[in-house]
C-alpha cells in the first residue's frame, strides 16, 4: 500500500494499492475481530505460554535478534495489568488495599506502581549486579516489563485458585502470592543472563531482593513518612 496513492475507483478496494475504501463500521464485532487479528493471531498465545516456560531466553532473543517473537512489551503489560485489575475487582475485592492513602492514590493509576517497580529494579540490575551486560539499561527495562507482566498474571491466577479453598486473606496466602511472584521473577532473571555466564541463582536472588528493597526505600518509606507527617491532609 502506498501512502501517496490517490485511491481511484468506485469499488471497495483501490485497484492501485489495494486499500479498503469502505471499511466495516466500528462495533463490537469489528473490535473483537481486530483484537483476535492483532493479538491472538500475531503471537499473544505464544508470548503467554513462552514467557512462562522460557522467559529469559525469549526476551533475550526479542531484544537481540527477533522483534516478532513476542507481543510488544508496553501493550502486553498494559493488558496484563488491566486483566489483573478486572479479575481482582470481580473476584477478589479489597485484595490490593493498604493502610497508606499515598500508595492507594498511586494504585488508582494502575501503570504507575508497576512502571516504578520495573524502573527501579532495572536500575539495580543494570548498575549493580549485571554491569556491562549486553542488553543495556533499556533492554533490561524491557525485560523487567515482560517479567512483571507475566508475574502479575501468575500471581492473580494463584490468588484466584486459593480463593476456592481459603476464604480469608491469611498470612500464609500472602506468602504464597509473594513466593509465586518473586520465584518466577528470579527464575526469569537468572535465565536472561545465563547466556553471558552471569546466570547464577545467588546473584539473581540478591538482585531481585535488592530491587524490592530499593522500591521500599524509594517509594513505600517516603509514602509512609508523607502519611505520618499529614502532608496530604
Amino acid at each position: 500500500m502506498s501512502d501517496d496513492c490517490v485511491h481511484r475507483g468506485d469499488g471497495r478496494f483501490c485497484p492501485d494499492c489495494g486499500k479498503d475504501l469502505r471499511p466495516d463500521p466500528i462495533n463490537r464485532h469489528t473490535v473483537l475481530n481486530e483484537l483476535v487479528e492483532n493479538w491472538w493471531e500475531k503471537g499473544v498465545l505464544h508470548t503467554l505460554i513462552g514467557l512462562f516456560r522460557r522467559p529469559g531466553v525469549l526476551i533475550r532473543r526479542y531484544i537481540e535478534s527477533d522483534r516478532d517473537i513476542l507481543v510488544k512489551a508496553v501493550p502486553y503489560i498494559a493488558v496484563a495489568l488491566t486483566l489483573n485489575i478486572a479479575l481482582r475487582a470481580r473476584f477478589l475485592p479489597g485484595s490490593t488495599k493498604t493502610d497508606l492513602s499515598v500508595i492507594e492514590m498511586l494504585q488508582n493509576e494502575p501503570l504507575i506502581m508497576p512502571l516504578l517497580s520495573a524502573l527501579i529494579s532495572a536500575l539495580v540490575l543494570h548498575f549493580i549486579f549485571y554491569r556491562g551486560a549486553s542488553a543495556g539499561l533499556f533492554g533490561t527495562m524491557v525485560m523487567r516489563l515482560y517479567v512483571l507482566a507475566q508475574a502479575t498474571l501468575l500471581v492473580v491466577a494463584a490468588d484466584l485458585t486459593m480463593q476456592l479453598f481459603l476464604a480469608d486473606r491469611s498470612i500464609g496466602r500472602n506468602l504464597v502470592r509473594l513466593t509465586f511472584g518473586l520465584g518466577f521473577t528470579i527464575f526469569a532473571v537468572r535465565q536472561f543472563y545465563a547466556g553471558e555466564g552471569r546466570g547464577g541463582w545467588i546473584r539473581a536472588i540478591a538482585a531481585i531482593i535488592c530491587g524490592e528493597l530499593a522500591l521500599i526505600l524509594l517509594v513505600y518509606m517516603p509514602a509512609a513518612m508523607i502519611e505520618q507527617a499529614g502532608l496530604l491532609d
